[in-house]
């Protein structure tokens, strides 16, 4: 008895997985990326793949110094790419094209050059750029094909509408009506709504819980109007950086019927859009400055900046033809422009239309006028 219960106690431990937290750019069970996809979706579905926490990955990538996986996420600084690459076998271009870096030249000005540079400027950005990186958007079809895996377009507010399945993409719970958002470090791929709920149709212990509704589950509003897919097409062009001068024309007054639409200006077209519009989805006054977080109001203004360049040549007229549709919707009273939606907003900065409003005093910007 003795001596068992010593060779039981000297017995060496068990041995451990031979399985390697990263696997190596040889191994056959690597995971690659899809094509588009966000860095932050492939290292959590690599760690769940290693069945290990994200946060032991992210030391072994040396990503952890960002603070955030979202932080990493912004611009990948050179040796922590390669250092990615040699352990995983994934190209470096491809993983610079997996971050929010790739589109600094348009719909991302003033991107920090290095997010540890200067966490104020970062911050500032951060909390001004027109990025969805709260506020989420998505395809539910899509996540059910992609096992539950994000584009990198879907954090941008330019992304609308779903090319492949032809709906538009989703941002709220379609079980409490809540927006849908990241995780508190933006580390974890959102498959479950975490917004804590109230209604008592879902309170199944008496106190309020999370709504915890499947995010692929949702069903999303078909696109009528091949239009629309048309000009989602044109904006990724504008995106992946091959835009033509209509494109960039689409792109700069789009950005500005985001916050001065009306319903006279689509009085054709898809029928949601205009319901969008005219529905209890109008912002509240504190949400004004996050109107471009809403796919379905994107999808409005594009079609409505769409329809006033068929009929208009130069910018003064764009901006005579708006003033005028909002008088018929009597919207008369000025937009006033948030300087940090100016400065930080694409296509806002310089912006031909935005001077012609600024002029006719359909936007003013903080205490500015234009004389």
């Amino acid at each position: 008895m003795g001596a068992a219960k010593t060779q039981s106690s000297t017995s060496p431990p068990e041995r451990r997985s031979s399985k390697k937290v990263v696997p190596g750019p040889r191994d056959p069970e690597a995971l690659q990326p899809f094509e588009g996809e966000a860095l932050s979706s492939w290292i959590t579905t690599l760690a769940e793949d290693r069945d290990i926490a994200v946060k032991q990955l992210l030391r072994e990538f040396h990503l952890h110094k960002h603070g955030a996986l979202s932080m990493g996420e912004t611009r990948l600084d050179p040796p922590v790419a390669r250092r990615i690459s040699r352990l995983t076998g994934v190209d470096e271009q491809a993983l610079h094209a997996m971050t929010l870096a790739r589109y600094a030249g348009n719909a991302l000005p003033h991107l920090p050059l290095s997010p540890e540079a200067n966490a104020k400027d970062a911050g500032q950005w951060h909390s001004s750029a027109w990025l969805c990186d709260r506020r989420i958007r998505w395809c539910p079809r899509c996540l059910r094909e992609n096992d539950g895996r994000w584009p990198l377009r879907w954090l941008l507010p330019w992304t609308f509408a779903c090319l492949k399945h032809s709906v538009y993409l989703e941002s709220e719970c379609q079980r409490c009506q809540s927006v849908v958002t990241f995780g508190r470090l933006n580390s974890v791929r959102p498959q479950h709504c975490d917004a804590q709920t109230a209604d008592e149709r879902f309170r199944r212990y008496g106190y309020d819980e999370t709504c915890d509704f499947p995010l692929a589950m949702s069903h999303p509003l078909r696109v009528r109007d091949d239009t629309v897919l048309a000009l989602q097409t044109r904006i990724n062009e504008w995106l992946d950086g091959v835009p033509t001068v209509d494109d960039r024309q689409l792109v700069s007054l789009t950005a500005v019927l985001i916050m001065l639409l009306s319903p006279s200006m689509l009085r054709r077209g898809d029928p949601i859009l205009l319901f969008a519009i005219r529905s209890l989805r109008a912002p509240r006054p504190h949400q004004k400055r996050e109107l471009w977080t809403d796919p379905l109001r994107v999808a409005a203004a594009a079609c409505a900046a769409d329809r006033i360049l068929e009929r208009s040549e130069s910018a003064a007229q764009v901006a005579r033809q708006i003033a005028d549709l909002r008088i018929v919707d009597y919207r008369v009273v000025p937009w006033e422009l948030d300087v940090m939606d100016w400065a930080y907003g694409p296509a806002l900065r310089p912006n031909p239309y935005l001077e012609e409003l600024v002029k006719r005093h359909v936007i003013t910007v903080g205490d500015f006028r234009y004389h």
